[in-house]
């Protein structure tokens, strides 16, 4: 009798209570996505989403849907505060001696007016190019050579292969030899170097911190995709290095040809604002020791207002330097912890700046709306429009959705390469003769609004010029793309546009 009265109110229930609870998750939903400010599309992307798959939408959001990594009262804003306490203040005005000698000067003004804390141009001793791995890595390591009190890395992918052990064991010396070696790893980035691979660098004294580690008994909404994706080196404040390569064989050319990629060593005043930007995350890093445990209580990040230590000597890490008489440099940092997306505007603004020339290297192109539409101005404009993107891409997903974008932008007026030796994950933007950009950052939504990503903006036309002759190398290494040659079929056009609908995570 109760198993036939249970089963009587199981079947009358259902439809009721099912609606209600729809009713009530679509209503819900839509008012909290309505008051979250996004771009329309994504906004009703996570809508149509809602409304037509619950349960898998809202474990989707949970992961991947807040855009901001916390509000001004988190963990990461608190440690920007702390770091706030000892890093030098930006000049109030740019330089005057920069204003007149660079053309694109105003391009200065676009981060700075946004309220971040992106520094001002400074003057460069002295910048070097690297084109792969193969050199840079010696480079790097000549330059621990010259430490003398401190060495700061941070790198998106650290792997325990040739190089990475090669790397991790000459930071062992330096840190024996009473150097303070401190790294910043990518939990996610870097997931395969485990405790075991760093305790040799532990034992002699370094420090190891992972940023962003997500925690799986106390998940927090977005976490996991919000990722370091910034390569930086800093030597003594005096000496830097960033730029798209990171830590693994693919970028040597020990096992085939290493990757194409463009790298960077600066000197003098601008490893200044890279010293600033590791410090950052220095202090929102979670020590290796310390597990997925967030540490509490005061002088931690806690929350609770006071902040994370600062770490011993850091006053020593901004040396007075005199400004060199190099290129001009600007150090332009971005993330999910900002407002604003610095280096989506600086690009954006580059492209409507240029005039005569817009070359462009990239891995992965995802572009949004606004960056379609600057491409195929500029090209309508007469700019010279060239972008050079990979012949074959290590991620097929990431291939697949940039094939659309690809294929669109060519048939507005921009001229498209694929590069065929090797990967090619350079992520460089030349206008003129007398600006580039070269970093960390793709140009794709992940890189512009999800990931924290490192750019210098290079007022100089030396610098300017060698990078050109670097991208020209690489046309003669390159077919051109044929946008009604290379249409796919109706499998490949499937695969494609359902890929791009992703594009927003990509």
């Amino acid at each position: 009798m109760f198993y036939n009265d249970l089963t009587r109110r199981l079947d009358f229930a259902p439809d009721s209570v099912w609606t209600a609870l729809y009713v009530a998750w679509v209503v819900g939903s839509t008012v909290f996505l309505l008051l979250h400010r996004r771009r329309p599309t994504t906004t009703l992307t996570w809508l149509l989403a809602f409304w037509t798959i619950p349960l898998l939408s809202g474990l989707g959001y949970f992961l991947f849907g807040p855009r901001r990594l916390d509000d001004e009262s988190g963990l990461r804003q608190t440690a920007r505060r702390r770091a706030a306490e000892v890093v030098p203040e930006s000049l109030p005005e740019l330089p005057a001696d920069f204003l007149a000698e660079c053309p694109f000067a105003d391009l200065a003004r676009v981060p700075r007016a946004l309220g971040d804390r992106d520094p001002g141009p400074r003057r460069a001793t002295a910048m070097t190019l690297y084109r792969d791995g193969e050199s840079a890595f010696p480079a790097i390591e000549r330059a621990f050579d010259e430490a003398r009190e401190t060495i700061n890395l941070e790198y998106y992918i650290w792997q325990p292969d040739r190089i990475g052990t090669r790397l991790r064991d000459r930071l062992v010396a330096c840190a024996g030899s009473g150097i303070a070696v401190r790294l910043v790893v990518d939990a996610l980035g870097a997931k395969n170097c485990d405790a075991d691979f760093w305790k040799p660098l532990l034992v002699a004294g370094g420090e190891v911190r992972r940023f962003n580690p997500p925690h799986p008994l106390k998940p927090q909404p977005g976490k996991i995709n919000f990722r370091s994706h910034r390569k930086i080196v800093v030597v003594d404040g005096r000496i830097a290095f960033t730029g798209g390569i990171n830590v693994n064989d693919q970028d040597t050319a020990h096992d085939g040809a290493p990757w194409r990629d463009t790298h960077v060593r600066v000197d003098g005043t601008p490893a200044l604002d890279l010293q600033a930007v590791f410090l950052d995350d220095w202090l929102y890093g979670l020590p290796l020791e310390q597990g997925d445990r967030r540490p509490s209580g005061p002088g931690h990040l806690a929350g609770d207002g006071e902040g994370p230590p600062l770490p011993d000597g850091v006053e020593h890490w901004f040396p007075d330097l005199a400004e060199g008489r190099g290129p001009w440099v600007q150090v332009i940092d971005s993330g999910p912890d900002e407002e604003s997306f610095d280096i989506h505007l600086l690009m954006f603004t580059a492209i409507t700046s240029a005039r005569t020339r817009l070359w462009i290297t990239t891995p992965y192109f995802v572009p949004d709306e606004a960056m379609r539409t600057a491409l195929a101005s500029a090209a309508s404009r007469g700019v010279d429009v060239r972008l050079i993107l990979p012949d074959k891409s290590d991620s097929r997903l990431v291939e697949a959705a940039a094939e659309t974008y690809t294929r669109d932008i060519a048939r507005r007026g921009a001229r498209v390469w694929r590069y065929t030796p090797v990967m090619n994950h350079s992520k460089v933007m030349i206008v003129d003769d007398a600006f580039a950009i070269v970093g960390t950052a793709n140009m794709d939504n992940r890189s512009f609004r999800l990931n924290f990503e490192l750019v210098l903006a290079v007022h100089d036309e030396g610098v300017t010029a060698e990078l050109a002759r670097m991208f020209e190398d690489d046309l003669g290494e390159s077919r051109v793309f044929r946008p009604d040659a290379e249409t796919p079929g109706f499998v490949g056009r499937l695969i494609e546009n359902a890929s791009r609908l992703l594009s927003p995570l990509l």
